[in-house]
């Protein structure tokens, strides 16, 4: 019985070693997600000098006190500032590419040298709510260093620090759970996408597309066929992961109702196209699933959908860019609590069907030279 048993057990290590690509992936993608995350909080328990947060700098009053706090903030060496309108400051902030701005409003130098106590403005991101506070601080020291010159150590602040945050008509100040459901959303079609791919690499191994390829109609027909049935399942499940969010956790979009549609139907379209690229890469079903988990994991973590971008080193908020995860989840926030209108979809949408191009068409050529007689 034991000899029986020892058999069984060393004909699956045996099937197991002889896919080397699969136990490569096996070990491989577990080791790539420790060091992608231990690379991100290695220095958490090191304390270092911090790098200057990027912060948009407004000034109304192009007074002595107004430049005086500008050079303040810079010599800070906390801050890096970019010198901004009012309305764009605030429109970069509503729209999530800007974090916090400085808003000097006009006379508030003379306000502030005279006794008139004005109000400085500190304008945040609701969801960079950590950087506002790191840069408050920065903020009254070097306004104060701009009113006193070298005595700046007074109890009494001859003006008061007015913090607000800047977010559309409508929203919420933070929607946490909006954007959970936007990542985990993302997320979950994307490993859809992988079992779709697993699916037709199947049908492949069981002959079906051999009796596609004599079938009179073009292969071309049978890949976008595919490609329209995989897009509108993904559409049903994006659709009921946002209307359980909605039912239960109360996510509104408080934004264009059309521009929320857009990115909904766009981020599908790539999902399910993501899925035929990777049945028209895959050789074996189990090396294909291994490769394809660990991109979709790199993709869902450097496109923000696990914890905001802003969090990341810079390096990663610039490869993010590339990565259809960060726009499908940037739209859905637009849209959401963000109450961004519809312009705000138009760059994410035409993102992700740039990324939906890249996919159909790798698929198309791979299937169709496949489908050549050899």
């Amino acid at each position: 019985m034991l000899a029986t048993l020892w058999q069984i057990v060393l004909k699956d290590l045996k099937l197991f070693a002889a896919d080397r690509r699969a136990l490569l992936f096996s070990i491989f993608v577990p080791v790539a997600i420790a060091s992608f995350m231990g690379m991100l909080t290695q220095n958490m328990g090191v304390v270092e000098k911090p790098k200057p947060i990027p912060i948009l700098y407004v000034d109304n009053d192009h007074s002595d006190v107004s430049a005086k706090l500008k050079k303040n903030l810079l010599e800070s060496g906390t801050l890096k500032l970019q010198d901004s309108e009012d309305a764009a400051a605030r429109s970069a902030i509503r729209a999530g590419n800007s974090g916090v701005a400085v808003v000097v409003p006009k006379g508030f130098g003379a306000a502030a040298t005279y006794g008139g106590h004005p109000d400085l403005e500190l304008v945040s991101d609701p969801a960079q709510a950590l950087q506002a506070l790191s840069v408050r601080g920065t903020v009254v020291q070097a306004a104060a260093g701009a009113i006193y010159g070298g005595d700046s150590g007074k109890v009494e602040m001859p003006f008061a620090l007015k913090q607000t945050t800047e977010t559309g008509s409508g929203a919420p100040q933070w929607d946490g759970v909006a954007h959970a459901f936007a990542g985990m959303g993302v997320q979950g079609l994307l490993f859809w996408a992988i079992e779709l791919a697993m699916g037709l690499m199947r049908e492949r191994t069981k002959g079906i597309w051999r009796r596609t390829k004599s079938a009179p109609t073009p292969m071309w027909m049978h890949v976008i066929g595919r490609a329209v049935s995989a897009t509108l399942r993904a559409m049903v499940i994006l659709l009921a992961v946002f209307g359980f969010g909605a039912l239960v956790f109360h996510v509104r979009i408080n934004g264009s109702l059309l521009g929320f549609g857009l990115v909904w139907v766009c981020a599908s379209t790539m999902a399910a196209t993501f899925g035929l690229f990777v049945a028209s890469l895959g050789k074996t079903e189990q090396q294909s699933r291994g490769l394809a988990v660990l991109v979709v994991l790199t993709m869902t973590m450097l496109g923000g959908a696990w914890f905001p971008s802003f969090l990341m080193p810079g390096w990663v908020q610039t490869v993010s860019q590339f990565i259809p995860v960060k726009h499908a989840v940037g739209g859905f926030d637009a849209m959401t609590w963000r109450a961004q209108p519809l312009p705000a979809a138009v760059t994410p949408a035409l993102a992700l069907l740039g990324f939906t191009a890249v996919f159909l068409a790798v698929a198309l050529r791979r299937f169709s030279v496949e489908s050549e007689p050899a």
